[in-house]
């Protein structure tokens, strides 16, 4: 609510503020206890914190009976095309994100070479969609160009994909990194690192980041660790090699100097919820031992990715379109289905597989977006499901659906239990993110995380309390991508801020119908610019492109 409104005079130093908030709870995103104050705000920065009197802002905003935090970060988000379709990413905005962290799981959008832009755009469509854009860039300054051409709803920080490293030098094909390439991978890295990438990411489950072996992967995180930057990982399994695999990249990650990040950290399927405690155990261990190593965690039962991932990394070998022709060769397809129901024993000479078939079955395997009007009815339903219409195998069905939909397929998968999630939400080195899929009918984390953890979790559950849950999603992030201006509400940090109602914020996403907003987020204020007002989008963007 507009309380105020007058013109920005400076006559005998009436006003001299462009816009206060009055009359809220601050809860600064330190864990501090939230204080009564006023927060002011002139140009894109925080000047006090304190009393304003009546008459010193051009513009007032109404924040009684709510809370004023800093904005949150979203420290894994798959926004990175639709950013350039849809700048304001209403589904971030609208629950009080102002800042994304880009370029994950090793596969995204840049660096890339323009012979591989159709079957790159192609393999990533059931991740970050495939709007109806040019992709014209090759290096990460030049896609960071192309974002900063028009202001965005959050702003947007990025790592580099290793996977990209991996394409750009190498291809897409399983084949050994020589030294010249090794080096020719080390410079990339450090040329996105000048560029303002805020560290590197890899997906050790995909294309064609399982390739790599351990050689390359510790020498391009050393060049990117000697330039100030992090890792962050989506580990080789989450389920049933949950502890070797955390055991990997933390030795990984000692061995090259360099901070840690677990990506959307879980215990998935029924028979490995009970690591979940020994899992967080290995975190603190390597914390205890002088490693910086933090995580982020969705709070949600089911996880999202491209359905292509539940073929075996053989299968995927060269890309979607010799994955596909796989699919259609008899033998090929039969030895995938055979290895569905009998996954091979774990070989050092082959890329690991997190067999999600064999893990979750097919009936907690639902579609969430395909692109062609024909096959709308397949999302929302699992494959189980739609195998038993259809009066087939559910691994065949599998099969079809990548084949009618050239792979562009997205997948949520139901696999963990809540109250072992919920000891990764409180866990002190987590933090919150959305890992959102946009496509499709997508998971209603896309537009209910944060609401959700301050509803659910911190005022009916009461697992976190309010300074705790704001903490993970401000100044913890926030330390964690090196934004020394953001995170904390203090004088002369950036102007992100969100105003909630702590009574009533809510998710109202469901997995029936996700595309909702949520509830009790009231104001949302990015780099100065009001947002959102009343809950209301104001069709105003302050959102840039932030560089390390």
């Amino acid at each position: 609510m507009i309380i105020h409104e007058q013109p920005a005079t400076r006559e005998r130093g009436s006003v001299i503020f462009d816009l206060a908030i009055l009359g809220g709870t601050v809860v600064d995103g330190t864990g501090a206890p939230g204080v009564k104050a006023d927060v002011a705000i002139q140009g894109d920065r925080i000047v006090r914190i304190g009393k304003v009197k009546e008459g010193e802002a051009a513009r007032e905003l109404s924040a009684a009976g709510a809370v004023v935090a800093p904005g949150f970060i979203d420290t894994h988000s798959h926004s990175d095309i639709l950013a350039l379709a849809e700048p304001a990413l209403l589904p971030k905005l609208m629950q009080g994100v102002t800042t994304e962290l880009l370029g994950q799981d090793g596969i995204a959008a840049a660096p890339m070479r323009k012979e591989y832009v159709a079957a790159w755009r192609q393999y990533l469509s059931g991740l970050t969609g495939d709007p109806s854009i040019s992709w014209d860039w090759e290096s990460i300054a030049e896609y960071a160009g192309r974002l900063s051409a028009r202001p965005t709803g959050p702003n947007l920080a990025f790592l580099i994909p290793q996977g990209n490293v991996r394409m750009v030098v190498l291809g897409l094909e399983n084949v050994p990194a020589e030294p010249f390439h090794l080096h020719a991978m080390e410079e990339e890295v450090r040329r996105a690192m000048d560029e303002g990438a805020a560290g590197i990411s890899l997906g050790m489950i995909y294309m064609p980041c399982i390739f790599s072996g351990r050689e390359e992967l510790i020498r391009i995180l050393c060049a990117c660790g000697r330039r100030g930057g992090f890792f962050a990982v989506h580990i080789r399994s989450g389920g049933n090699r949950l502890l070797e695999s955390i055991d990997e990249v933390i030795s990984v990650a000692k061995e090259a100097e360099i901070p840690l990040h677990i990506s959307h950290f879980k215990a998935a399927g029924k028979r490995n919820w009970h690591k979940m405690e020994n899992a967080l155990e290995a975190v603190e261990r390597a914390y205890r031992d002088g490693l910086d190593i933090t995580f982020d965690i969705y709070p949600y039962t089911a996880g999202s990715t491209m359905f292509l991932a539940v073929l075996p990394p053989w299968a995927l070998e060269g890309g979607v379109g010799k994955a596909l022709e796989r699919l259609r060769n008899p033998s090929l397809r039969a030895k995938i289905r055979d290895q569905f129901i009998n996954p091979p024993p774990p070989d050092p000479k082959d890329p690991p597989w997190d067999n999600f078939a064999n893990l979750a079955g097919w009936e907690n395997l639902y579609i969430s977006s395909v692109e062609s009007k024909k096959n709308q009815g397949w999302m929302g339903r699992s494959v189980a499901n739609i195998a038993k219409e259809e009066g087939k195998d559910p691994a065949e069905t599998a099969f079809d659906i990548l084949l009618e939909e050239n792979g562009r397929v997205g997948l949520i998968l139901f696999t963990m239990e809540e109250e072992k999630m919920v000891l990764g939400l409180r866990h002190p080195l987590g933090m919150i993110c959305t890992d959102g899929l946009l496509g499709g009918r997508p998971h209603p984390r896309v537009y209910g995380t944060f609401p959700r953890v301050l509803g659910k979790y911190v005022r009916e559950r009461k697992d976190l309390t309010l300074e705790e849950a704001v903490r993970k999603m401000t100044s913890l992030p926030a330390r964690r991508l090196g934004l020394k201006d953001r995170g904390v509400l203090a004088g002369g940090k950036a102007a992100d801020i969100v105003v909630f109602d702590p009574a009533t914020v809510a998710d109202r996403a469901t997995y029936e119908n996700p595309r909702q907003y949520s509830a009790g987020i009231q104001q949302v204020i990015v780099n100065g610019v009001p947002s959102v007002e009343d809950s209301q989008y104001t069709g105003k963007l302050g959102g840039r492109v932030l560089k390390r």
